[in-house]
């Protein structure tokens, strides 16, 4: 990953709004790892520094109090496009959606979202799903009980991403990693 003044900005930026977050995976984990394991995925394959800007951004407007506006105003619009579009809605006409009900929302945002943001939410799925796999390896099936829903929803919500990824990028390097540990994930559930 290049350390351009904007991805350095981004990287305090994301690390300042995550700040005592942690992630429920392998005992643990400050979030921020997170956001950076997504934005290392999409600058390995040469991205640019405002999509990577974005990839370390992607869960501001979903988990902290930051506004869209605010990444426009501290990087560009731009990154806030595809942030925007890589963020689950959680309310929608003054109802709070479900966990189904938002995955539905998502997919649709991803369904428009540009070949860019595509990327940034293919990334994180792997980064979800590897996670998942990881933590499964050490704990076994105990760890199905600890997730917030049944592993046949993720299973669901991960293979609509890995459809709309094979249509659209069908060749890409992440659509195939993603293809890949989908597979895995799929695996664990015939267990």
């Amino acid at each position: 990953m290049n350390h351009t003044p904007q991805i350095k900005k981004a990287i305090q930026f994301a690390a300042r709004k995550h700040h005592g977050q942690m992630r429920i995976v392998r005992g643990k984990l400050p979030y921020i790892v997170h956001p950076f394991s997504v934005a290392i995925l999409v600058a390995e394959d040469g991205a640019s520094d405002d999509v990577v800007t974005a990839a370390l951004l992607h869960d501001t407007l979903e988990d902290t109090d930051t506004t869209r506006e605010e990444i426009a105003k501290v990087f560009n619009e731009d990154v806030a496009v595809l942030v925007e579009s890589v963020s689950e809605i959680k309310e929608k006409n003054e109802h709070t959606l479900s966990w189904h009900e938002r995955k539905n929302e998502y997919i649709a945002l991803v369904e428009r979202a540009s070949d860019d943001a595509l990327l940034i939410a293919i990334a994180d799925k792997i980064d979800n799903t590897e996670s998942r796999l990881e933590e499964y390896e050490q704990e076994g099936e105990s760890l199905l009980k600890h997730w917030g829903q049944p592993n046949e929803e993720y299973l669901w919500f991960h293979g609509e991403v890995l459809k709309i990824a094979e249509e659209r990028l069908p060749d890409h390097r992440l659509t195939k990693r993603l293809a890949e540990v989908h597979a895995q994930e799929k695996a664990i559930s015939t267990q």
